[in-house]
């Protein structure tokens, strides 16, 4: 026992009554090395070569476990009652240590009453046996007689016998056969479903498993319908048109309607189409756009509802809702922990007794979990705390199979519906996302997406309309630069190392360094100090988002914590205080703290993201999450205004404040432009070649003469069909 947790080292857990924390191994080992020396203090360097001997790791890995540990235990380190930080030294386990109680004896087992039966056909073969057993002990009786008490106990000791042994080979046979149908199962073939131009995503089989429908995105980008395509067959139909965008189709059981999403100009919908008429009809409002394009809807069984995620409410975290389709009305099924960002991607079971989900406590913390449909508690499928793109139901109903970076790169993998350790799927085994599965006899069908791209930090100047040049390039997805104050040096992120992380390089893209090495699932949002070699950097290692530092020493440090998230850092111009986005407001806002106290208080009562602030230090300007738009607030808080139209809702990345004005994106006529906000002024600053990605976005130098952009090239999305099913050995 550590404090008023039980601890199981074999098992990696942490339980208190009803209440089970899993923790990773080396999380566990290094509580293990503090506990050998309770209530003393364990240096740093003691612990890492405890837990990683022979290896060389930096503090931040062992500061991760310690934050991994507290966060498991509820412990605050302001006040530890768990484990106690001592500054410049290590760590102290405070948590009292006991021996766990013994468990309770387990009951004598009942002696097992002598079996009776009537006739002896009632089980031929175990009865007949002894039936001549006892006759032949009958007549060795005769010859050497026994006492009754001797009879009677070998009977008792040998049933049990019988019975384990009866069990145990029922069991190696149900395993073996296991084991032969996995070995036995192979791919037979994966072949590319579409290679149309632009990008096909979101796959949905039909019920007989004939035909797909899926999202079509035209090259542009600026139409986005579902289109349907018969397995075997290269001919698209398209069957959505119209002003929205569509997505996240779902078939109808009896295979004569397709639901699915539109985001059209009158707002978003829940639509129903009939594939005879062709004709649709919104019968739904969800409140809110959240996650809407990873598999959000998805039809019950028997045909007589839908389930997707919305908010209950004024509530901040999504919710599963089950919408019944006869009367239009619908409920909230889940009920998500506060602060959190809510449960997304719901999948009936075959069987519709069941709805797997995501549940996320940030967008790319999340983990597989399940509810009966008719409502009740949720339950975890997986532990990994890691990004889960979408998820699908075996055929058979007895796993799962979802898309994760828990491997590094995108991949899918199946877990059993009762749980357990996923493993890797023999297909889509990198860059693979949104399966859909159906199996039609001894064949089963996967198919899934598959993408690619070039991502690229480039350089636009100022005026120019050239080709912009690329400073550093990789399939691993380069993007938000952020510029040293003397302009020699810029920080990024990037997937190069397998998860996303900090990585600096010089303005001309030689000396490459990864300078975090946070090992979660998205480490990003780079911000460099005015006055100091410092960035600040957002970061996801405890299962929420918060806010860290990377001293000019390569020391990490932690500024905030709890369980909510916190992100998108910035530092006000004299690098005192900083910026950022929060929920733990219980709804997403601008939040300010002081780096001395470090006692965070709202600036915004409405959302905001990438605050930054004016040049003279009277505003703090800001773009919001889902709107398009500029807005900007007094630096000590007031009313919240909009400046501008632009950027782009989902292109809050793609600005910045400078001294000679707020460079930003138009996604209207595809350029930068720069606003003067005293004069009210606009100007071109450089037109671009092509759109670049959503999110993450750009860095000006500080004459004003050359702007660091996120760029993305030869990007797409396809739909890859794959076919399982026995060998032919």
């Amino acid at each position: 026992m550590a404090g008023s947790w039980l601890v199981e080292p074999e098992l990696n857990s942490l339980r208190r009554g009803d209440i089970e924390r899993h923790l990773e191994p080396k999380v566990m080992k290094v509580l293990l090395a503090l506990a050998e020396h309770p209530n003393h203090v364990v240096s740093k360097d003691d612990l890492i070569t405890a837990v990683w001997p022979g290896t060389f790791v930096s503090d931040d890995v062992l500061t991760r476990c310690i934050s991994m540990l507290r966060r498991a235990t509820r412990d605050d380190p302001a006040t530890p009652h768990f484990i106690q930080t001592i500054p410049k030294v290590g760590y102290r386990l405070v948590a009292e240590i006991q021996e766990a109680p013994p468990e309770p004896a387990p009951a004598q087992p009942k002696p097992l009453p002598a079996p009776v039966t009537s006739n002896v056909e009632d089980l031929p073969g175990i009865v007949a046996a002894t039936k001549k057993t006892e006759t032949e002990t009958s007549h060795r009786n005769d010859e050497k007689p026994q006492s009754i008490h001797n009879k009677s106990l070998n009977r008792k000791l040998l049933v049990p016998v019988f019975a384990a042994l009866f069990v145990a080979a029922v069991i190696t046979v149900v395993l073996l056969r296991g084991a032969a149908a996995r070995q036995h199962e192979v791919v037979l073939r994966t072949l590319p479903f579409t290679s149309q131009a632009g990008e096909q995503l979101q796959p949905a089989f039909s019920p007989d498993g004939s035909a797909l429908a899926y999202v079509g995105v035209s090259s542009d980008g600026r139409s986005q319908h579902l289109f349907l395509q018969k397995v075997g067959s290269e001919v698209m139909q398209q069957i959505t048109d119209g002003p929205g965008q569509d997505f996240s189709p779902t078939w109808a059981p009896d295979g004569r309607q397709i639901a699915y999403l539109s985001d059209t100009p009158e707002g978003l919908g829940i639509f129903l189409l009939d594939l005879a008429s062709q004709t649709a009809r919104r019968v739904f409002v969800p409140q809110e756009l959240t996650h809407w394009d990873e598999g959000a809807l998805s039809w019950s069984p028997d045909g007589r509802s839908l389930v997707f995620p919305d908010h209950a409410g004024s509530s901040p975290s999504s919710s599963i809702f089950l919408l019944d389709l006869a009367t239009l009305q619908a409920h909230a099924l889940t009920h998500p922990p506060d602060g959190w960002e809510g449960d997304l991607t719901p999948a009936f079971s075959p069987d519709g007794k069941r709805i797997a989900f995501t549940r996320a406590s940030e967008t790319a913390v999340r983990d597989l979990f399940w509810v009966p449909a008719a409502g009740g508690e949720a339950r975890p499928l997986t532990h990994d705390r890691t990004y889960v793109d979408s998820l699908a139901w075996a055929a058979d109903g007895r796993s799962v199979v979802f898309s994760s970076s828990r491997g590094g790169k995108s991949a899918l993998w199946r877990v059993a519906a009762k749980g357990g350790d996923p493993e890797r799927m023999p297909m889509g085994t990198e860059d693979a996302a949104q399966p859909a599965i159906s199996r039609m006899g001894d064949v089963t069908r996967v198919a899934y997406t598959q993408g690619s791209a070039v991502w690229s930090i480039v350089e636009v100047a100022a005026g120019s309309d050239a080709e912009p040049k690329a400073i550093v390039s990789s399939t691993q997805q380069d993007s938000a630069p952020a510029l040293s104050p003397d302009g020699k040096r810029f920080a990024f992120q990037s997937q190069r190392s397998g998860f996303q992380e900090i990585w600096t390089a010089s303005i001309d893209g030689s000396d490459l360094q990864q300078i975090t090495h946070q090992g979660g699932p998205l480490t990003g949002s780079p911000a460099w100090a005015h006055t100091q070699d410092e960035i600040l950097f957002d970061s996801r290692v405890g299962g929420h988002s918060h806010i860290f530092s990377l001293t000019a020493e390569g020391k990490t440090v932690q500024l905030t914590s709890g369980e909510f998230n916190d992100i998108t850092p910035r530092w006000s111009n004299d690098d005192k205080t900083i910026f950022f986005r929060s929920n733990r407001g219980g709804r997403w806002q601008l939040w300010r703290m002081d780096t001395r106290d470090h006692q965070p208080t709202p600036l915004t009562s409405e959302d905001g993201i990438v605050p930054q602030p004016s040049a003279d230090g009277k505003w703090v300007y800001y773009t919001r999450g889902s709107e398009d738009g500029l807005w900007r607030v007094p630096v000590e808080g007031g009313p919240e205004t909009q400046v501008l139209p632009q950027p782009a809702a989902g292109y809050w990345g793609f600005w910045q404040v400078t001294p000679h004005g707020i460079v930003y994106l138009d996604l209207r006529d595809k350029a930068l432009h720069i606003f003067e906000a005293a004069t009210g002024t606009n100007s071109l600053f450089a037109r671009l070649r092509r759109m670049p990605p959503k999110f993450a976005g750009l860095s000006v130098t500080l004459d004003g003469h050359r702007a660091l952009l996120t760029d993305e090239a030869q990007a797409g999305r396809h739909i890859t069909l794959t076919e399982t099913g026995p060998s032919s050995r």
